[in-house]
């Protein structure tokens, strides 16, 4: 089996992200949006210990993911905001 490069990992992160999202906006069962935000959680997990991935690269990737499917944000956080949380 050939390796995949970040690049390729990150795309395949990001068509699970957009299922999940995907999911969830068109209401489906509960059971099958769970799987697909599990699945996508593994995969990131998966990434960050394999050190293919940082924590930092994967919330940008999550948000513009997120950007694609509902627009950009309304406001932005905070460091200290999102620390005291």
């Amino acid at each position: 089996m050939p390796k995949r490069s970040p690049a390729e990992l990150h795309e395949i992160l990001r068509a699970m992200l957009r299922e999940s999202l995907r999911l969830g906006s068109e209401g489906a069962q509960r059971s099958r949006l769970l799987h697909a935000q599990g699945c996508a959680d593994g995969f990131m997990r998966a990434l960050v210990e394999a050190g293919l991935s940082d924590h930092r690269e994967l919330l940008t990737l999550v948000r513009e993911v997120r950007a694609e499917a509902f627009g950009p944000a309304t406001r932005e956080a905070h460091e200290s905001t999102v620390a005291a949380a």
